[in-house]
């Protein structure tokens, strides 16, 4: 009998995966390697809440759990997924640059937010009222970091590439099973497609369409992630990333002309240049009402868990929700209240 089912293998499944594999745990991963929003994620992080100049939630261990989760992916991996990246916020007015230097100035904010405001870079970049650094930002290769992990899961014999069906799961109080396979306990991770999920379809868990650009400059650009409305970041030599959408209405897996005019729409307001438009995807996040993670186990069966609703900030969420989930179930320690699935039991019927 396996120790864990994971269900799933985007940033959450794989976070959870390497968690289970550093604590010497037995697991199988379950996935047909479709519909992954982190596959198609370009993996910024960055712990302040670029709108208002204020940290996320949980910020700082956020970061240290990044560093420690993506730092163990390199090693075992023998691959390079972490890049330190400056993001540069572009200001749009003066009430955005008192606001800036005010933030600055406040003692939880200097490590994160320079009080130094530029007023000239490339001739290129549009900063008609300066830019200020945003800190300890950059970017995880998510796509890369999967598809390599995905391919150690199967040389170990702990991927099973087939989409998850429901009708096999059976489920009882010595465990779980799927199949042939047996196992203590079952943790889904599968983003958006939640809402498919029998056990778990009544939480309110609400899908939001990104779409990204891959566009070649017709210069080297300075490597920053630039940051207006959307964001700009030279990705090698003149490639460059630029996202993105969030669409509530299409919930389809295909990149749309929509999308790519709204992207082009604000890339005018950071780059001024021409560029050559290489490629367009799009992904679809799971995204929670009050904007939180949910995760814990169900409310009738002890051993099935969920992890997910990561939303946009999955390199951030996970490696912290993983330590969560896995704490309260090897050790009962209680969920953090505002990511515990326990404040939507009453939408279970």
């Amino acid at each position: 009998m396996l120790d864990y089912v994971i269900v799933g293998q985007g940033v959450a499944g794989s976070c959870f995966a390497l968690k289970l594999i550093r604590e010497g745990k037995t697991f199988l991963a379950v996935d047909n390697g479709r519909h992954k929003a982190s596959s198609v994620a370009v993996g910024i992080y960055n712990p302040v809440v670029l709108k208002r100049f204020s940290l996320i939630w949980k910020a700082e261990e956020q970061l240290k759990l990044l560093n420690q989760y993506f730092g163990e992916f390199e090693t075992l991996l023998n691959e390079k997924f972490i890049e330190e990246i400056p993001t540069y916020r572009i200001l749009k007015n003066q009430d955005e640059v008192k606001t800036w230097k005010k933030k600055s100035s406040m003692e939880e904010l200097k490590p994160f937010l320079s009080e130094e405001i530029s007023n000239s870079y490339d001739s290129s970049i549009e900063t008609p009222f300066g830019f200020a650094e945003v800190k300890q930002t950059g970017r995880i290769e998510l796509n890369k970091c999967l598809n390599h992990f995905q391919q150690y899961l199967i040389e170990k014999n702990q991927y099973l590439n087939e989409e998850f069906n429901y009708s096999k799961l059976e489920i009882s109080e010595e465990g779980i099973r799927y199949g042939s396979i047996s196992a203590k306990r079952i943790v889904f991770c599968e983003g958006f497609q939640v809402l498919k999920n029998p056990l778990f379809n009544y939480l309110p868990v609400i899908g939001v369409k990104g779409e990204v650009l891959k566009i070649e400059t017709e210069a080297m650009l300075p490597k920053a992630i630039w940051k207006a409305h959307n964001f700009l970041m030279p990705e090698s030599g003149k490639i460059c990333l630029t996202a993105s959408t969030y669409d509530r209405d299409d919930l389809t897996y295909e990149p749309t002309e929509k999308g790519k005019a709204e992207m082009e729409h604000h890339l005018k307001e950071i780059y001024t240049g021409n560029y050559t438009i290489l490629d367009h995807t799009a992904g679809i996040r799971p995204t929670v009402v009050d904007r939180r993670p949910i995760i814990g186990n169900h409310p009738l069966h002890p051993n099935v868990f969920l992890l997910n609703g990561m939303g946009t900030r999955g390199t951030l969420l996970a490696p912290q929700m993983t330590e969560f989930l896995y704490e309260f179930i090897e050790f009962g320690k209680e969920i953090d209240r505002e990511a515990n699935i326990r404040r939507f039991d009453k939408l279970w019927k």
